[in-house]
């Protein structure tokens, strides 16, 4: 088993005039993707921005690799943490390459050039992504699986130790949610470890090794999708009775659907 590489210890989380997340505890290893799942204002996004060093936390404390995010320079952050939110966009008319490289920005100097090493991982990226036959076209072009595509492309150029990423699958067909669940499973086969705040609870079972469930200021479960996804459980976060059966290729993962409509 890995060495942990993220601790949060009695992490409470939110603003002043505000507690959103009590009193968090858990160690993440190496490799490790781990689901944030819970509903609307449960506290994903300031969760990800607080371990970020975006937000203090209101109390307990944060630790990658032995030091508080808060604590790092800029450029060292950069270095250790990648985030990808809800919210990006680009009105610029970069090409992919060019987005892509910006992955590498925390390892250069004002106005050095590439060195054979950022473009050997810029190449990786936009292959590992399958974004070959893109590298020219305008971001500005593409479609939101496309997008979205590059986006974490520009994560694996970056090499970050920590992926935050918010809502990653969100407002995307099966298919490019299935493309991008896949790529950050990749990364984090290849080391990295990955914080995805997700509201398809299907794709946090088929995809994440543990699962923390927030709710109502509190951390309702955390576990494996076993342990976490349980009808009691999730009845009381989401005040539904979701109906859980054996994932019909895999019996460990879960298949969650909504109870049947009234007739």
């Amino acid at each position: 088993m890995s060495q942990p590489i993220l601790k949060l210890e009695k992490l409470s989380i939110g603003f002043k005039q505000k507690t959103i997340i009590n009193e968090l505890t858990i160690s993440i290893n190496a490799g490790e993707l781990i689901a944030l799942a819970g509903p609307n204002g449960g506290g994903k996004t300031t969760l990800l921005k607080t371990i970020g060093g975006l937000l203090p936390p209101l109390r307990g404390r944060i630790l990658l690799d032995g030091k508080a995010p808060s604590t790092m320079s800029k450029r060292e952050r950069a270095e250790q943490i990648s985030f990808l939110f809800q919210s990006a966009s680009s009105d610029w008319p970069f090409t992919v390459e060019e987005l892509i490289a910006q992955g590498r920005f925390p390892y250069q100097g004002l106005f050095r050039a590439d060195t054979a090493s950022d473009q050997k991982s810029i190449a990786q990226a936009i292959q590992s992504a399958g974004l070959t036959g893109y590298e020219q076209r305008r971001v500005t072009e593409l479609s939101g699986g496309e997008f979205q595509r590059v986006l974490i492309a520009r994560s694996m150029a970056q090499e970050a130790k920590l992926l935050l990423l918010d809502e990653p699958a969100n407002n995307l067909d099966p298919k490019y949610q299935y493309m991008v669940m896949n790529l950050v499973r990749s990364m984090t086969n290849a080391g990295q470890t990955a914080l995805v705040s997700i509201h398809d609870l299907n794709l946090a079972s088929l995809y994440a090794d543990r699962i923390i469930l927030l709710t109502k200021g509190n951390v309702a479960a955390i576990g494996t999708p076993a342990e976490a996804l349980r009808e009691n459980i999730l009845q009381e976060v989401f005040g539904i009775p979701l109906v859980i059966s054996p994932h019909p290729q895999n019996a460990y993962f879960k298949s969650i659907s909504f109870p049947s409509p009234p007739k």
